[in-house]
């Protein structure tokens, strides 16, 4: 029976556990409600964040220690996801409630039948590369123009391996030659000569470690825990296999001594970096949406950026001070100190006046709603609701503000479940995709 026949078949019960069981049922809206508190979700998350952290810390071996750091992001966002289903399912058994959904994971935890299923692939995965060349040269490029371009790609000081806008904008404005060659082909590279290289029996007794270390909070002493456990081991021994791999394929391949890139959190400029750093050279990690310390999740920062950079420069220098005020010094692995820098500004905002005096009033007001992604079996930090109570609220909210006599346009994420999809929001209001930073200018209220 499938998940949506399941909740149609015990209507008072049943609990949607993912979007598409959602969407197939007339009345999911009335279904959807989450036994865990976005509270406990969190301070149990953060925890789990910790022990990864230390774990990793605790590892002697250099390259172990680095495959974990490489490996965490993808594991944590799926161990998350892992820990919190079993504490869901643990409280919904107390009160007679059952969990409908599409996931293998939510199967295992609930039965144990079968292999544990393991979520091979990435969180965010790297786009095919096409014409490789010619796009280095326009990212190169768009921060030195045609002037400096060509010293830039004959002799630079640093590489960028990755790109967004406030590192485009520091380039442009650096006094040093900065070329660009995507961080994708160094790893394949690596990866084409060392083709066939096992990981080792390592990785093994890592996932089994690891497994024991995140896996604390988990509905603790209930058959759920332990199944919880075996998932998390299952999952996290591909990406610890892979990344042994791709960190001793790196060091045979040559490298610069100082690398640029946006956020340490994508796989490929997260190791390429991690091997810079292990020769001694210099890591610039660039700041990418939310500013870092602006969301007080220390744990985050110190995963994502801290240790796997150098230096790590956010939009202003008021982002800097706050980033370094809410940063933890204890989660820092290593002796290496992260130097913090604020930038001039970040170049995608450069386009929205500061004033907006010389437009007329407009009635009634331009209201643009923009709610996060609907992420599927993964969670982040913070932890948002899960897709089917978040999508609720979205539309929630956008019910009443098309109460209110204002303009409202809704500009979902361009990102996650529902990419390419309908949007539920198109049945509430005017609905517009892309980039939400290309409505803020048009925008009296932005949310």
């Amino acid at each position: 029976m499938s998940s949506a026949a399941e909740a149609r078949a015990a209507p008072e019960r049943l609990i949607p556990g993912d979007l598409d069981t959602a969407l197939d049922l007339p009345d999911w809206r009335q279904r959807v409600s989450w036994p865990v508190s976005l509270d406990a979700a969190n301070a149990t998350s953060i925890a789990q964040m910790r022990r990864a952290l230390a774990w990793a810390g605790a590892l002697d071996d250099r390259l172990l220690r680095d495959a974990a750091l490489l490996a965490l992001p993808n594991i944590l966002g799926y161990g998350r996801a892992i820990v919190l289903a079993a504490m869901a399912l643990r409280s919904m058994k107390a009160s007679g409630a059952r969990l409908a959904s599409r996931a293998p994971e939510i199967a295992y935890l609930q039965t144990g039948a079968g292999e544990p299923p393991a979520r091979r692939e990435p969180i965010l995965p790297s786009p095919p590369i096409r014409f490789e060349f010619a796009r280095r040269m326009m990212r190169c490029h768009s921060w030195t123009g045609t002037a400096r371009l060509l010293p830039a790609m004959l002799a630079p000081q640093a590489v960028a391996v990755s790109h967004n806008s406030l590192l485009r904008s520091e380039a442009a404005r650096a006094r040093r030659r900065v070329s660009f060659r995507h961080a994708e082909s160094f790893l394949n590279t690596a990866r084409r000569r060392s083709a066939g290289v096992s990981a080792g029996p390592s990785a093994t007794d890592m996932a089994r470690s690891l497994a024991r270390a995140i896996s604390e909070g988990a509905a603790p002493d209930s058959v759920f825990s332990r199944r919880a456990c075996i998932l998390l081991e299952a999952m996290a021994l591909p990406h610890l296999e892979k990344a042994v791999r791709d960190l001793s394929a790196l060091r045979s391949v040559a490298l610069p001594e100082e690398i640029w890139s946006g956020s340490g959190g994508l796989y490929a400029p997260r190791a390429v970096g991690l091997e810079v750093l292990r020769r001694g050279g210099r890591v610039v990690r660039f700041d990418h949406g939310t500013p870092r310390g602006f969301v007080e999740t220390a744990e985050v920062n110190a995963l994502l950026e801290f240790c796997v950079s150098t230096d790590f420069f956010l939009a202003t220098g008021g982002a800097a001070e706050i980033c370094r005020a809410n940063s933890d010094d204890t989660l820092q692995l290593g002796d290496r100190e992260i130097a913090i820098h604020g930038a001039r500004g970040d170049s995608a905002f450069a386009q929205v006046p500061a004033r907006r005096s010389g437009r007329p009033a407009r009635s009634p007001k331009r209201v643009v709603y923009a709610p996060t992604m609907l992420m599927g079996f993964r969670r982040g930090l913070p932890v948002q609701p899960p897709d089917a109570v978040y999508l609720d609220w979205q539309m929630r909210v956008a019910e009443m503000l098309g109460d209110l006599p204002v303009e409202l346009v809704c500009q979902p994420h361009p990102e996650g479940l529902l990419r390419g999809r309908p949007h539920p929001l198109e049945k509430l209001a005017t609905t517009v995709r892309g980039n939400f930073e290309r409505q803020v200018e048009q925008a009296d209220i932005f949310i």
